[in-house]
């Protein structure tokens, strides 16, 4: 113990590998306790918002509600019209945050919500929310600060489902349909390798002097257990310096994260707090895992100290384990696909990511090989006999950036299929329409609320065998105002792409009851391009010609708002379909995803070019004595600089290949897995999924310039000290 001490108080090296260490723990703590803080952040936002999941709940059916989406001024509205059902007369349980049951003409606003509708005109806003505001609604029933979510009161909602009152329990793994989930447990996974890599080359900075000194005590008499001790000793030093300070990084990283958004809304500051035990976890395994990696490093210093130096060969078969992890990685896919649950297909990931670390050194080999046999120029040479005389210690600055390859490959192979399955607005409906479905109502009020033109429509199904075509019913010409590719001719008949191959149109929404088609009638082109197949006139369907189920209204920029809360305030509890919130919603979360993207990516890019810069400057510093002597001998400092910067970019070049290859099949991997969660969508692979390499090159070449400060510190004298 007193020789380790005396070491770190008088050796300048050692000091720099601590507060290295020290960095590297420092930042690897810090970002697994973040990363694992968010499924909290996740659960607190599905807590405050259970009160919404209360569909399908038929243990007591006490109230009605029907949930939708609103939108104004660019914003999203969450909006529950809510109703007591008649035949129960007793309390009606809340959430936290809701003051009590809102009755018929009663309203809840949020804060934002109430201060939005004081400030504009009731006849755009104020009028969807008709009633008495008795309160307004508390951050514990709010997803985000200045959330805008609205509770209406009603005797009666006809559109909407049973429950047993404002309350409920969620999961964060239902935040959209588990998406940011999966993403927050993907980035853990690949975030922390480099994480790894990182402090491990912090660690290994002065490795070769430690090497030799351990090795001239052990033949001196110490023993196993003292050279383990004194490892142990000076890696403690760091490791838990930087654990501690990792935990005091946490508590603002987190106030900082909860400026992130998501869904339309950043966080509250208590979110994103770790579990303590978690927290304690962390702090005590970071110091135990560097430690413990230390140690294991000793093997050839306590069994054989006089080959500590000897350069270690790399086997072929780490090539393999690219092969078995790729193997375990999907059939944890398979696995998450049957039982719906991603950690094996999780735990295939990272042995991917170990994988390419432990086959790195082969390939740096090869390279090394390659450059000795085919290359003259002195530069190119030293950097070759250095790669294939110790890959192992050549490609550990290449770690991180390969991984970070790994990560940005997989992210934006992945990114495109996300975004082919983001809810944007289909082309159904002409641009300016807003469509009401699921109308019971009576739709006069509404002709008499607004001067715009109302089209009403009946939808349904006309079966053709085992097959069902969606269509819609009404007069041709009003129905053209607001559906797309529409062409209306004089005369009853129906507008299809092709013949309907049935007679019998059922209606949706009403039981038992059909209408049958002539037997002859004309078929017009139809150009559907979303949703409806196909349209019907009136006059071919007598018998239903009174029933309304839909209710169109073509609007123009001057009167949209006003329209919108006219549709809402006449039939309170119907679906809208609107092009503008459902493009908001969609903007929003492809921004989400982006912006996730781009974190994820960043943080592993600056990991891997910290990582590769230590390791270089590392690699200087354990052949000082070489570097030393070559000076001494006349080589020009220039020619020294060139093959160190060769060093870290060939087997970086030749390695981020691979780790792009499979960057792509690993993130096509979990696409099908993320399918399952939201979805069939497109698989489609951009040109982007290889800027990875370009990007892995620049920060690697970043990384080897650090080295140059350290080079030319050494002169000759550093060889004759030695």
């Amino acid at each position: 113990m007193r020789i380790a001490l005396a070491v770190l108080r008088r050796d300048r090296r050692s000091q720099v590998a601590t507060v290295l260490v020290a960095l590297g723990v420092m930042i690897a703590v810090s970002l697994v306790l973040w990363l694992l803080a968010a499924p909290n952040g996740l659960q607190a936002r599905a807590d405050r918002t259970a009160w919404r999941d209360v569909l399908g709940q038929h243990d007591r059916e006490a109230i009605s509600v029907a949930k939708n989406l609103d939108s104004y001024d660019g914003k999203l509205i969450q909006r529950f019209d809510v109703a007591r059902r008649h035949q129960f007369q007793g309390h009606i349980e809340v959430a936290a945050g809701i003051t009590r049951f809102p009755e018929a003409g009663e309203v809840l606003l949020s804060p934002a919500l109430a201060d939005l509708v004081r400030g504009t005109p009731a006849e755009q806003l104020g009028n969807r929310f008709p009633g008495r505001q008795i309160a307004e609604l508390g951050p514990e029933a709010l997803r985000f600060p200045g959330e805008l979510v609205a509770i209406i009161g009603h005797d009666e909602v006809r559109n909407g489902f049973p429950a047993p009152g404002l309350v409920g329990s969620g999961s964060y793994r239902d935040d959209y349909k588990g998406m940011l989930y999966l993403l927050t447990r993907v980035g853990l996974v690949v975030l922390v390798v480099p994480c790894l890599v990182l402090v491990a080359s912090a660690a290994r900075l002065t490795a070769a002097k430690r090497e030799r000194r351990l090795a001239a005590l052990r033949l001196a008499g110490a023993s196993p257990r003292q050279v383990v001790v004194m490892t142990a000793i000076e890696t403690a030093v760091g490791a838990v310096v930087g654990s501690a300070l990792g935990l005091l990084l946490a508590q603002p990283f987190s106030h900082l994260t909860a400026r992130i958004p998501w869904e339309g809304g950043t966080w509250y500051p208590g979110d994103f707090v770790p579990e303590p035990a978690v927290v304690a976890a962390v702090a005590v395994l970071a110091p135990l895992l560097v430690v413990g990696a230390a140690i294991m490093g000793l093997r050839r210093v306590v069994n054989q100290p006089l080959a500590a130096q000897e350069r270690r060969k790399v086997r072929s078969w780490r090539l393999l384990t690219i092969a078995g992890a790729l193997g375990v990685f999907f059939l944890g896919i398979m696995y998450a696909q049957e039982a719906g649950e991603s950690t094996v297909a999780l735990a295939g990931l990272g042995a991917v990511a170990v994988a390419l670390v432990l086959a790195g050194p082969v390939m740096t080999a090869w390279v090394g090989r390659f450059f000795v046999g085919r290359w003259r120029k002195p530069s190119t040479l030293l950097a070759g006999r250095r790669l294939s005389g110790d890959p192992v210690a050549a490609f550990r600055g290449s770690a991180g950036v390969v991984i970070a390859v790994f990560t940005g490959s997989m992210a934006l192979t992945m990114l495109p299929g996300l975004e082919s399955q983001v809810p944007y607005r289909d082309s159904t409906w002409n641009e300016n329409a807003i469509v009401a479905d699921q109308v019971t109502h009576d739709v006069t009020p509404l002709r008499l609320t607004t001067s715009a033109p109302i089209v009403t429509m009946l939808d349904g199904t006309v079966k053709s065998g085992n097959h069902s075509r969606y269509v819609i019913v009404g007069q041709c010409a009003e129905i053209a105002k607001v559906l797309t590719g529409l062409t209306c001719q004089p005369g009853p008949a129906v507008y299809s792409s092709r013949p309907l191959g049935g007679d019998e149109f059922e209606p949706s929404g009403l039981d038992d009851l059909t209408a049958k088609l002539p037997e002859k009638y004309e078929t017009r082109p139809f150009e559907a391009g979303g949703q409806v197949d196909a349209v019907i006139d009136r006059e071919l369907l007598p018998s239903i010609a009174g029933e309304v189920s839909m209710v169109g209204v073509p609007t123009t920029a001057e009167n949209r708002d006003a329209v919108q809360t006219a549709l809402i305030g006449t039939l309170p509890g119907v679906r809208l379909t609107d092009g503008e919130q459902r493009g908001l919603y969609g903007d929003t979360l492809m921004a989400d995803l982006q912006r996730a993207t781009i974190i994820g990516l960043s943080i592993a890019a600056v990991l891997g070019g910290i990582g590769a810069a230590v390791a270089a400057a590392g690699s200087v510093i354990d052949r000082r004595r070489t570097f030393g002597a070559l000076i001494a001998a006349g080589t020009p400092i220039r020619v020294l600089a060139h093959a160190l910067r060769r060093e870290v970019m060939l087997p970086v070049f030749a390695v981020t290949i691979a780790a792009c290859g499979a960057g792509i099949v690993v993130g096509l991997g979990l696409l099908t897995l993320a399918r399952g969660l939201v979805g069939h969508g497109e698989m489609p692979i951009t040109p982007w999924v290889v800027a990875p390499v370009g990007v892995g090159i620049a920060v690697a070449l970043v990384a080897a310039l650090a080295c140059g400060p350290v080079l030319r510190g050494i002169s000759p004298r550093d060889y004759a000290a030695e």
